[in-house]
Parts: structure tokens; C-alpha cells; sequence
């Protein structure tokens, strides 16, 4: 088979055109055309250059002998006594280069790769177990172990995969810092016995190290064991590219639905048009990112020029829209006004019995309690009053126990459906206004009884919770700063606030008290320990 065929097999079996080999090997489409038509051979330095593009041997290109350069390619690929060979000449070479060397300079050479792998083994360390904590985390919706497994394996696969990664990193640094500035002793000789023939015919002598004798081509082929190590990590790196190919359509789809849904609103406001360009420029870069994972995982031809204009476009949109939408904010009055609010009074009547407490708990509550003394209502009796939008909200009531003492949990929550709260956050847009509900809600919570009730509703509050008191005639305003017992190892147990008492459910277990005196009272502080036997 001719030089010209084999090139022709060889282009196309590697998916190539003229043009591209062309461009490749730094000629003219129409030289390529002449080499393969057998008009013209090229030159010797080509026809290394095409040696190493192909992976081939320069005499299965120049041999008319060799029939199938196919099969040759394939060989030289997948031959595994070649990749063997290729690790003993390795070590063969690596051996001949330490004889040959300097104590200083061998010693050197160890140094620097204890160094180099120290780093390597601390780099991989960390970047392994960041990874993995953020995969198994992934995994929390199941249960701790799950977690605690998945770390351990993808913990396991990213240090596999970073050992042989660091291999390659300290063969390649070896090889390219060491190995190829030194050759054999027999082109040591070659060389010397040249120049001696040349000082014979009178040439001049040109000045020979023995021992540095630079030797560097860009077209030096790895080892062949490189090679294997290279695939192995590839796989593992498609692997991770296929994980992340997943996460990249998953987030393509919640793009589309997000942008579709702000589209909607476009007319609404005109910040969502500045939201729909963000999200817009968004799903372009993802669908791009995950154009190129798929063409690396598949191997396929990417043209990078195009992706990296659309990156770029798509980047600048989606600074513009933030910009946008930042400038559009300053046109939208954030209102704190509970004028818009029709607000009415819901009261709420409960009988006192031994230790109440009454507590609050909801969307607009908080630790204020107003207690009014109103010696008209009868003994035992307490009406519970707050102002109330009942269009948005509800105002109830439950009883629960909190340390062995029975409450009264007054709760405020959203009575209104979702359409409604939707329906006043869109009208209100319209016009460049959202309410932000802060101030609703910032009243105290009114209690009504008389004045013995009262003193012990008062009392029984300062038993759980540390309280600010202020008295002004017939109104006692609290707020309410701390729970008043805490355990910060935590207790197994539960604490009686009528007596100050711990009730065990494990016997083993033993605490201390100590107390914190503070602007509000005393605070109770149990270290409780358990011991063993």
C-alpha cells in the first residue's frame, strides 16, 4: 500500500479532513491532496509529525510492505506486551540515569519528588474529602448511615482516582525534569566518537557533557503504561462529568419553568422582564455547559469558538439584567404602613386554673404581653384581646404543658388562602408597592382579669421565663427575654418549674445547678453528666 492510501485511511479512521490535517500539520489544504493522490511525498519532518499524530511507526507510513496501517495502529494501542515493555524501558532508562548521576544530583531528584507527592497527597486529600461530603450530603433526606456510607465510598473512588492521577503528575515531572536531559551510554559514545572524527579532519571540536545531554522534542510519545493510567482516569473523569451532565439538565429544566412563570409577569411590573433576561442568560450558559459535557463524555467534536461567543453573549445579558434589576428596586416602596390593614379586635375568654401560664406563639405575635387589671370581671376569669386583619389572619388558642406547668398558647396564623395573599401582592406591585408585614403584629398581647388573677398569671410566667416588668396603675407591661432553666449538654429527664426539681428517666444521669443572675432574674444553668457503672 502507497504513502498516499495509508494517509487517507489514517485521516479518515481518526475523523480528520484535508483541511483540518492540514491545519494540524501547518500546510495547504492542496499539499494534503498531493500526498494522498501520490503526486509528492513530503518532507521527513512530516512525515514525523504524521508518525506521532497517528500514533504510528514512520516505516508503516513509508513501507509499501505494510498493507494495513489499520491493524498496525491498532496494535500499537492495544498491545499490552508494548505497554509492559514501555514500563520496563522505564525502569531501565531511570536506572541507567541514577548510575550516571552525581550523589548531589540524585539526591536532588528524590527531594524534589517526596516534595512534589507531599503536596500532591495533601492537595488530593482535601479536594477528596470536600467532594465527598458534598455528594453524601446529597443523601440526607435518607438517613445518617446512608450519609456516613456514600462519604466512605466516593471518599475511597476520588482518592483512587487522585492516586493515579498524582502517578501520572510525579512520572511526567520526572520525566520531563530529568529523565529526557539524559540518553544512554551508547549516544554518549556516538557522540563522542563523531566529534573525535571530526577533530580528525580538522573540524572544531565541539564541547560534550557527559552527564547533561539535552535531548527535548515535543513530539516525545508518554510511556504506554502513562497511557493506561490516562484512560483509567478519563473514565473516572466521564464518570464525574455524567453526575454532573444530570445535575446540569435538571437545573435546565427548572430554568425553563422559572423563566415561562416570569414571563407571565412581564406585564405586572417591569422588573420581572429584567428577572426573565437573568434567567434567560441563565438557562443559554447551562444548556451550553451542558452541550460541552455531553460532547466530552461522547467524544464529539466541539467548536469552541461558537460556545465561547454564545458563554460570553449569554454573560453579558445576565450582568445587564442584574444591573437592571438592581436600578429597578429603587422604583418600589417598601411599606411598613398598617394602614392597609382592617384591623378589628378578636377577644378570647379562658378560666384559670392552678399554674397557668398564657403564651403566645405565630405570624404576628411576639414576647410582649399587656396585662390590664379590670376588678370587674369575675374571679378565675381572663379575656385574651389582640387587633386583627381577619381577612389574612386568625386569632386561637390551645393547651399544652411545659415543665409540668399547664398553657395557654394564643396563636395567630394565616386564615387567608394563597389566592388572596397573591392577589394583594400583585395589586399592590402594580402600583410599585409591597407591604412587608413588618410592623404588623408588634402590639403586645392584651390580658384582661382582675387583679388577684393577674398577680398570678405574672408569677407562674416567671417560673419558666426570665420577664421586664413595668407597672404604670392598672397595666403591667412584660417582655419576656429567656427561657429561665437551661441544660447545654442536654438532659435525660424532664424539669418540674413547680418545685425546681429534675424527674430521671435514666438513673445513671447527675447534674449540677448553678445560677446566673442576670437584669431579669435568675437563671437556672444544669451540667448534667451521665455515669457510667
Amino acid at each position: 500500500m502507497k504513502f498516499g492510501d495509508k494517509l487517507i485511511e489514517l485521516r479518515k479512521k481518526n475523523g480528520y479532513s484535508q483541511e483540518e490535517l492540514a491545519e494540524k500539520l501547518g500546510v495547504s489544504r492542496q499539499s494534503v491532496s498531493k500526498w494522498e493522490s501520490n503526486n509528492t511525498y513530503p518532507e521527513t519532518d512530516k512525515i514525523i509529525q504524521i508518525a506521532n499524530l497517528f500514533d504510528c511507526s514512520m516505516d508503516d507510513l513509508i513501507n509499501d510492505k505494510i498493507t494495513n496501517v489499520e491493524t498496525t495502529y491498532r496494535k500499537n494501542k492495544n498491545n499490552f506486551n508494548n505497554i509492559i515493555d514501555s514500563f520496563l524501558d522505564f525502569i531501565t532508562k531511570s536506572i541507567s540515569m541514577f548510575s550516571k548521576m552525581k550523589f548531589s544530583t540524585g539526591l536532588r531528584c528524590i527531594i524534589e519528588l517526596i516534595i512534589l507527592a507531599f503536596i500532591l497527597a495533601l492537595f488530593g486529600h482535601t479536594i477528596c474529602g470536600i467532594s465527598s461530603t458534598i455528594i453524601s450530603n446529597l443523601f440526607k433526606f435518607i438517613n445518617l448511615e446512608v450519609v456516613s456510607v456514600v462519604k466512605n465510598i466516593t471518599y475511597s473512588l476520588f482518592m483512587l482516582v487522585w492516586f493515579i492521577i498524582a502517578v501520572i503528575i510525579m512520572v511526567h515531572t520526572f520525566k520531563i525534569r530529568y529523565l529526557d536531559y539524559y540518553v544512554e551510554e551508547d549516544k554518549v559514545k556516538e557522540i563522542k566518537d563523531n566529534n573525535e572524527v571530526n577533530n580528525k579532519k580538522g573540524k572544531t571540536n565541539s564541547k560534550i557533557v557527559e552527564e547533561k545531554i539535552i535531548i527535548r522534542d515535543e513530539n516525545d510519545k508518554p510511556f504506554a503504561f502513562l497511557g493506561v493510567l490516562s484512560k483509567i482516569v478519563m473514565f473516572f473523569i466521564k464518570l464525574i462529568a455524567f453526575w454532573i451532565l444530570i445535575g446540569f439538565i435538571c437545573t435546565n429544566i427548572g430554568l425553563v419553568v422559572a423563566s415561562c412563570i416570569i414571563f407571565y409577569y412581564i406585564f405586572t411590573n417591569i422588573i420581572f422582564l429584567w428577572i426573565f433576561l437573568i434567567l434567560l442568560s441563565s438557562t443559554v450558559i447551562s444548556i451550553q455547559i451542558t452541550i460541552l459535557l455531553i460532547k466530552f463524555i461522547f467524544n464529539i467534536k466541539a467548536n469552541y469558538k461558537v460556545h465561547l461567543v454564545v458563554f460570553i453573549s449569554s454573560l453579558v445579558v445576565f450582568g445587564l439584567g442584574i444591573a437592571l434589576t438592581a436600578l429597578s428596586f429603587k422604583n418600589i416602596e417598601f411599606v411598613d404602613d398598617n394602614s392597609v390593614f382592617n384591623l378589628e379586635t378578636k377577644e378570647i375568654s379562658v378560666l384559670y386554673k392552678d399554674n397557668l401560664v398564657i403564651d403566645s406563639m405565630g405570624v404576628g405575635l411576639n414576647n410582649k404581653f399587656k396585662y390590664i387589671i379590670d376588678n370587674n370581671i369575675e374571679e378565675n376569669n381572663i379575656i385574651i384581646s389582640r387587633e386583627v386583619d381577619s381577612k389574612y389572619f386568625k386569632l386561637d388558642s390551645h393547651e399544652t404543658n411545659i415543665d409540668n406547668m399547664p398553657v395557654i398558647k394564643v396563636t395567630e396564623f394565616e386564615d387567608g388562602s394563597f389566592k388572596t395573599f397573591y392577589n394583594f401582592f400583585i395589586k399592590n406591585l402594580k402600583k410599585n408597592k409591597v407591604y412587608t408585614f413588618k410592623n404588623y403584629g408588634n402590639d403586645p398581647l392584651v390580658i384582661k382579669a382582675n387583679e388577684n388573677t393577674i398577680n398570678k398569671l405574672i408569677e407562674n410566667q416567671k417560673k419558666l421565663y426570665l420577664v421586664e416588668e413595668s407597672r404604670n396603675e392598672n397595666e403591667i407591661d412584660i417582655i419576656v427575654h429567656d427561657d429561665k432553666v437551661h441544660f447545654p449538654n442536654g438532659i435525660e429527664g424532664s424539669y418540674n418549674a413547680l418545685d425546681d426539681t429534675l424527674v430521671y428517666e435514666d438513673t445513671n444521669y447527675s447534674c449540677v445547678k448553678s445560677i446566673e443572675v442576670t437584669n431579669y432574674g435568675e437563671k437556672f444553668i444544669y451540667i448534667c453528666n451521665y455515669n457510667e457503672g
